[in-house]
C-alpha cells in the first residue's frame, strides 16, 4: 500500500527552457550555436538547412536574467587585476567549448571589487573555485533553495 500524504516536489521553473524541441538543425541568428542531435553545440561549417532561432543563453543576455552572480572582493583583487580577468575569460572560454549556453553576461568593474553575472550557475561556480584555486581566500557558494541560481562569493586582502 502506498502512502498519499507524501509532499511532492515542484519542477524548478526555468521560462528560457522549452518543453518543446527546436528544428534539428538549428542555428542561432546571434551567436551560430547549432542545436543538432539533441543538443547545442558548435559547428564549423554550419548545416545549410538549419532553421533560425534564438538559443536560451543569447535570450537571457538579451533580457539580462542571470543564473548565477560572482562577486569578487578585497585589495588583493585590485593588485592583480589584469591576471584575474584573464583568468576568468579562459574560464568562460573552456566552459563554452563543451556548454555552449554558459556565458557571461556582464562584468562590473568597481575599484576592489568585481562583479560578474553568468547564464547558468555552472560557469559562475567554476569561476568562483578557479578564482579561489589560482589565489586562494575565503570563497563561498550560497544555492538559494528551490531555485536554479548560484551566488558565489571570494574575497582576499
Amino acid at each position: 500500500m502506498q502512502r498519499k500524504d507524501r509532499l511532492i516536489q515542484e519542477y524548478i521553473h526555468d521560462p528560457y527552457f522549452t518543453k518543446t524541441k527546436y528544428h534539428d538543425p538549428s542555428i542561432c541568428k546571434r551567436c551560430g550555436v547549432v542545436f543538432h542531435d539533441g543538443i547545442f553545440q558548435w559547428m564549423e561549417p554550419a548545416p545549410v538547412n538549419a532553421e533560425p532561432m534564438i538559443c536560451p543563453a543569447c535570450r537571457r543576455i538579451e533580457d539580462k536574467y542571470e543564473g548565477g552572480i560572482v562577486v569578487l572582493e578585497g585589495d588583493f583583487l585590485e593588485k592583480h587585476k589584469d591576471e584575474i580577468f584573464n583568468l576568468i575569460r579562459n574560464v568562460e572560454r573552456n566552459e563554452m567549448a563543451y556548454r555552449p549556453l554558459e556565458r557571461i553576461i556582464e562584468i562590473k568593474d568597481e575599484g576592489n571589487k568585481i562583479t560578474i553575472t553568468t547564464t547558468y550557475e555552472h560557469l559562475a561556480r567554476r569561476i568562483g573555485e578557479a578564482v579561489n584555486r589560482a589565489y586562494k581566500g575565503n570563497l563561498s557558494m550560497q544555492y538559494p533553495p528551490g531555485a536554479k541560481y548560484i551566488r558565489v562569493h571570494w574575497e582576499r586582502d
